[in-house]
């Protein structure tokens, strides 16, 4: 799935996702053309990501 699908179906900006990519936190897969895709895996790490930050921030 390609970062605007995801940034789509979770509501995480397409900006926070390149974030957590630069600093290791979820690192999907490149392409050859250099676009990241997320699977399955990685949407599960996300949905752990946006749990945790619910709990510390609220």
């Amino acid at each position: 799935m390609n970062i605007k699908k995801v940034s789509e179906l979770t509501g995480v900006s397409i900006r926070t996702l390149h974030y957590y990519d630069e600093i290791a936190l979820l690192c999907p897969n490149k392409k050859d053309n250099g676009y990241r895709e997320y699977n399955d895996l990685d949407l599960d790490r996300l949905q752990h990501i946006m749990l945790y930050r619910k709990i510390i921030y609220h």
